[in-house]
């Protein structure tokens, strides 16, 4: 009886993991790739300014992430000092958090002393047309409206590749 389940039982385990596996790569989807243009969105930041996806004429640098991100931490003081403080007149930055409002936001701003743009996206509303999952993730959109850069996670070597972006961008 034993040999006669055993082959069964190894199909249903490798089913298993065959699922998980899939799974586990699906909800980490890109929804856009560089050379698309940047999804229509419009958020208002705690500031009370508003902030369009579709304004062109200036570099857009998006930033999608969550106060309780480890990864999204860690790139954050470098938006600040490398992006925004060296570039704010340069371009839009928005930081937009997801599934927080800004009663969650304001004071993590305030305590970690950023001065860029942060906005709201407590439904998901504006992060559902980028990605299923996964934060932090990271744009920079040229003049004409193009993403032409994109990142998921945080690393220091991907966040240099970003401002290589960025400024053969602003150069332009």
């Amino acid at each position: 009886m034993t040999r006669k389940l055993l082959p069964s039982l190894l199909v249903l385990l490798l089913s298993v993991v065959f699922l998980h596996a899939r799974q586990a790569k699906e909800p980490f989807d890109a929804y856009t790739k560089v050379g698309d243009p940047i999804p229509a969105f419009t958020v208002t930041t705690g500031d009370g300014a508003k902030f369009n996806s579709r304004d062109k004429g200036k570099v857009l640098v998006i930033n999608l992430w969550a106060t309780w991100c480890g990864p999204c931490k860690e790139e954050m003081p470098r938006l600040e000092a490398e992006i925004w403080q060296k570039h704010k007149s340069n371009l839009a930055l928005v930081a937009i958090a997801r599934e927080e409002t800004d009663a969650i936001i304001a004071p993590f701003r305030k305590s970690n002393k950023y001065t860029f743009p942060m906005a709201q996206d407590p439904d998901r509303k504006v992060f559902k047309l980028f990605a299923s999952a996964g934060i932090p993730r990271t744009y920079v959109v040229s003049k004409e409206g193009k993403i032409v850069f994109q990142s998921l996670g945080y690393t220091a070597d991907e966040f240099g590749k970003l401002k290589v972006v960025l400024e053969a961008e602003l150069k332009k």
